[in-house]
């Protein structure tokens, strides 16, 4: 019996497997680059360019999940409305620049006080958004911290073409309300509602200040 031809499509089909074994592999890797570059992708559309804080629909998402999770632990949760000052004179006065530097420094601020239990986003504009777990006196002393820190803020102003001009500053205030779910139970639409409500009671009563519904 003549084994020659029979090695050689054993062989044939070796080289075969191995060709495709090489292709799957590079497909596999392929597949893995695209996934990380759409993983990538979707976080970056999560967060908000000019601040780095969750956009509007993104917070929204997670706002609703803590909600859920406060309302099956039986905890409680509250929604902080925060708007910066006379921004739209700020803007006018010195320019988008400075605007973008004013919105940007509140936003580091908002930051500090993020955690598991503590998330924030740009609401739009010059109006942000706080949900957070705790209780009413937490979420207070949170909304105080948050203004006073707002008060200590400051930079240069921006000329046109962003740089800082000498001698000339920026400062800014900060007016939030503040709705809690212990009073307005867990209704994620009712809860900005209210703090919104709560917000412009603030701007009524003089602006830099902390008004809970």
């Amino acid at each position: 019996m003549n084994r020659k031809p029979i090695e050689e499509q054993i062989e044939g089909i070796a080289h075969l497997l191995s060709h495709l074994t090489g292709e799957v592999n590079a497909l596999e890797k392929s597949y893995s680059g695209v996934l990380r570059v759409l993983h990538k992708l979707e976080a970056s559309l999560d967060y908000d360019d000019l601040t780095g804080l969750l956009r509007r629909n993104s917070f929204f998402r997670k706002y609703e999940k803590l909600m859920e999770e406060c309302r099956t632990l039986g905890e409680s949760l509250g929604v902080l409305m925060i708007d910066i000052d006379y921004f739209k004179v700020l803007n006018d006065q010195h320019g988008h620049p400075t605007g973008d530097e004013v919105i940007r420094k509140v936003a580091e601020l908002l930051k500090q006080f993020e955690s598991p239990n503590c998330m924030s986003g740009r609401y739009g504009g010059e109006e942000f958004v706080v949900a957070m777990r705790g209780t009413d006196a937490e979420m207070l002393g949170v909304a105080e911290f948050i203004r006073r820190g707002a008060e200590r803020l400051h930079g240069p102003v921006m000329d046109s073409q962003g740089k800082p001009q000498a001698n000339v500053e920026w400062k800014c205030t900060l007016s939030v309300g503040v709705a809690s779910s212990n009073k307005e139970g867990f209704d994620a639409t009712r809860l900005i509602k209210v703090a919104d409500e709560a917000l412009y009671q603030a701007k009524k009563s003089g602006r830099n200040c902390v008004k809970a519904a």
